[in-house]
């Protein structure tokens, strides 16, 4: 299966899981971000940075963050 980059594709679980994540991180989020893509703005709200996270680093590597931080 290929990694998915479409918030609307992503399971209920996964959606709750990283919505989680980015709601107690947000900043944290934003950083990895910003170090990793300088140019690119995923905005500031839970929602919108969890749908650029996904959008930008796909759901294989924003899981894959998830865990190691968990």
């Amino acid at each position: 299966m290929s990694d998915i980059f479409d918030w609307g594709q992503l399971s209920e679980e996964d959606s709750r899981v990283i919505m989680k994540f980015v709601s107690e991180n947000n900043s944290l989020v934003r950083e990895v971000m910003r170090n990793e893509f300088p140019t690119l703005y995923i905005g500031r709200a839970t929602e919108e940075v969890a749908r650029g996270w996904i959008m930008i680093a796909g759901r294989e590597k924003v899981m894959n963050f998830i865990s190691s931080r968990g």
